[in-house]
């Protein structure tokens, strides 16, 4: 019910803006909209392309949504959703979200992302999700800028309108549920994902190990008993965790200017553990692997 709703605002949308860009290319009002697509070439064309491709052009369109409708009116073009408050719940909610997920995008797509790392991210927007979920339903909206405003604005003009925010908390319990049966196996494998950063502090029973292909659970086991008595090993993969540390503060604060470019500099964390794990001798094969 949700992807059917959602999906028919998404293809009003691309029909509208296909519509702009064959007849309005050089319409001023529009530029910042047409500039964002220009950005993705071809992605406009189909109703089936991701919509994380589409964050920025969603915002775009909201922002010049009273230049659109008025263009749409001189060209003859009935759109009537464009003014429909129920259409436009969604719009705003779908936006905001877009926004969410492209975060979360952002954050799996780094260079040299660990399978912890990424296990890290999803498991924390899962709970952003739950938190999400109770803004709606207690109508605060902290977290949904574009949807709070459009409220504001509803309220405003007419004071008893009911909204259904109800409706959109169901929707994204719906997207809580689709994650989690998704990304369920990393749930399971928690244990064995922290051992790759932390084999010093981690304990892995059978079912974790059956997860490797071929691995000896009895060499396996005596391996793990003689890095846990070894000083110089367990502080090599405590300098790891330091390192992991530092890079973590380093993308954080470059994130929050914007400074891309300088992130992608920065040494990938995957290099860093698998250093490490290199310089293990050759008593320790099994782990290795």
């Amino acid at each position: 019910m949700c992807d059917r709703q959602f999906g028919e605002v998404m293809s009003l949308v691309i029909r509208v803006i296909n519509f702009i860009v064959a007849r309005a290319l050089n319409d001023r009002q529009f530029k910042t909209l047409l500039d964002e697509v220009n950005n993705y070439p071809g992605l406009l064309l189909h109703s089936n392309v991701r919509w994380l491709s589409r964050g920025k052009v969603l915002s775009r369109f909201a922002a010049c949504l009273n230049e659109i409708r008025t263009f749409l009116e001189m060209k003859g073009v009935g759109h009537p959703e464009l003014a429909d408050t129920e259409w436009l719940l969604k719009f705003y909610y779908l936006e905001d979200l877009t926004e969410h997920l492209n975060q979360l995008n952002v954050k799996m797509q780094g260079i040299g992302n660990t399978v912890l790392s990424l296990q890290q991210a999803v498991f924390a927007f899962e709970n952003k999700l739950e938190l999400f979920i109770t803004d709606l339903e207690t109508g605060r909206l902290l977290h949904f800028e574009k949807l709070s405003q459009f409220k504001d604005a509803c309220t405003a003009s007419e004071p008893i309108q009911n909204l259904d925010l109800h409706q959109l908390a169901g929707c994204t319990s719906s997207l809580l549920q689709s994650f989690k049966a998704r990304f369920g196996e990393f749930r399971e494998h928690t244990r064995l994902f922290k051992f790759i950063t932390h084999p010093n502090e981690c304990s892995l029973n059978t079912a974790d190990l059956n997860y490797i292909p071929g691995v000896s659970v009895r060499d396996f086991e005596a391996e793990v008993a003689d890095l846990k008595a070894s000083d110089m090993w367990v502080n090599k993969f405590k300098s790891l965790n330091e390192d992991l540390e530092r890079i973590t503060r380093q993308k954080a604060e470059l994130a929050s200017k914007h400074m891309w470019t300088e992130m992608k500099k920065l040494q990938p964390e995957d290099q860093l553990i698998l250093k490490t794990w290199n310089a293990l001798p050759v008593t320790y094969h099994t782990l290795q692997r």
